[in-house]
This record gives structure tokens, sequence and C-alpha cells, in this order.
């Protein structure tokens, strides 16, 4: 069957998109570029006052933006997300799971307590967002859910041994929904980021810095920007025979590692 060739198959023209952790570093990076081809985004993080900031200058450079926090490791968070969704939009077309928690401990130094919280954060919230999502979507028959893992799937860091774990859950994850929901036009691909300006990143002390970018083919650290187009293309019409996928987007950190 021959398709009629889309205009522009990355517009998102009437899309609403959902992103989590959006606040700052990849996840607004992400908005950022979705918003711009025509997504109404959904700025999301822990703090109601982070949202309104962010989807405000989002607003005042005339994109579509509407901020609604929630703490993703909390179910009556989610919950309340996607009753918002429902009242306000009527639908949700991408999501992107984002937000995370990253614990810097040695696996022996990771207690319990620690290991519980990063669950509920990095996997259960992810599961369940994703849930409340692919109904929508399956109903809709159409809908794309973005995971974004990390190159730390791939290879742990020793001071990231829960955080990398629960990363490579996410690949496995992507390509479960991708199975169960890809009859009913629902999407689910995951992103492997390299190493990027954030929170976790700033942690790394210069020699660290240093023995990175030399294993980086490019020869330089990724923008945010850089993980929109990609989560972009997997959102849109672009990426509409793409699922259960994991791309890697890291400049090439992982090809002498692999």
């Amino acid at each position: 069957m021959n398709r009629v060739p889309i205009k522009n198959p990355f517009d998102l023209t009437g899309k609403v998109a959902l992103i989590t952790g959006s606040t700052m570093g990849i996840g607004e990076g992400i908005a950022r570029v979705l918003a711009q081809q025509g997504a109404q985004v959904i700025i999301s993080s822990r703090k109601q006052d982070d949202c309104d900031r962010v989807a405000a200058e989002f607003r005042a450079q005339d994109l579509h933006a509407d901020g609604k926090a929630c703490h993703i490791g909390k179910m009556e968070d989610i919950a309340e997300m996607y009753r918002h969704i429902d009242e306000k939009y009527g639908q949700i077309d991408i999501l992107v799971n984002n937000a995370v928690l990253s614990p810097w401990r040695t696996i022996e130094d990771t207690e319990p307590g620690l290991f519980m919280k990063a669950v509920e954060v990095d996997l259960r919230g992810y599961w369940y967002m994703s849930t409340e999502a692919a109904k929508r979507m399956a109903q809709k028959g159409s809908g794309s859910i973005i995971n974004i893992s990390s190159i730390s799937a791939l290879h742990p860091d020793k001071m990231l041994s829960l955080y990398s774990t629960l990363k490579t859950a996410l690949i496995g994850m992507s390509r479960a929904f991708a199975m169960e929901y890809g009859k009913q036009g629902v999407r689910a691909n995951t992103i492997l980021p390299g190493v990027f300006p954030t929170r976790l990143a700033d942690a790394f002390d210069e020699e660290t810095t240093r023995r990175m970018l030399e294993k980086i083919c490019l020869g330089r650290f990724g923008a945010v920007e850089e993980i929109g187009y990609a989560v972009l293309y997997l959102g849109s019409a672009a990426g509409a025979y793409t699922t259960g996928a994991s791309l890697v987007v890291d400049g090439g950190f992982s090809v002498p590692v692999l």
C-alpha cells in the first residue's frame, strides 16, 4: 500500500505533549523543540512554581505551553496529571518520560530506602505514566511514548549502579509497550543520551570530564536540543514506522566502549 507523502512529517500542530522533568536540562530542551514544531506542551516537574515559570517563558516566545506539577514517584500525582489532561485537552499524543532520580552511591552503600525511592520514580513512575497515556492513545488510535534512558544502561558507572540498572529496565519496558499496544496505533521507544550539560554531569570533576571528552568521537558534549530532535523524530509522523527501538544519542561515546 502506498502512503501519501506528508508535506512536513515533523509538524506537531494540534498535538498535546507531556514532558516530565521539563523545567531544566534535557527535559526543557525536549519541550522547547516540540513546542517550536507546534505542539501544545505540558511542562512538568515536582514544583508548580518551576512549571509555571518555564511555561510562561515559552508563552512569551509565542509557544503553546502549560505548567502542571507532578511527582511521578507518587501515584496520586500521576492520577491528578491525567485528570488535568482529560479535562483541559481531552487527548495526549506524546508522552516523554524524562524525570529521574540519580542516586550517586556504590552498590554496598545503596540502602533499601533509597533503592525503593529510586524504583518508585525511575521505573514505577515511568510504567504508570505510560500505562495511563497508552490507554488514552489506544482509544484515539495513535500516540507515541518515549522513555529517556541513558548510555549508562549499556555500560554502567561504579557510582551509578542503581541508576544504570533502572535505565536498562526502560529498554525492556519500551519494547513491551510497543508489542502490547502496537496494533492500536501506539508506539513506544527509548532514547539513550550520552553526556549532556545536566546536574549529573556537573558532578564530574575536571579529570573525569577530560577523560569523557577523549572518548566522545565528536569531541564535545551534547546540546539538550539534540535530544529534543531525536524525540521529535520518534514523536512525529516522521517516526511512524519506528517502535520498540533504542536510539543512542551520545556523539559516539559508546563506540570505543562496546
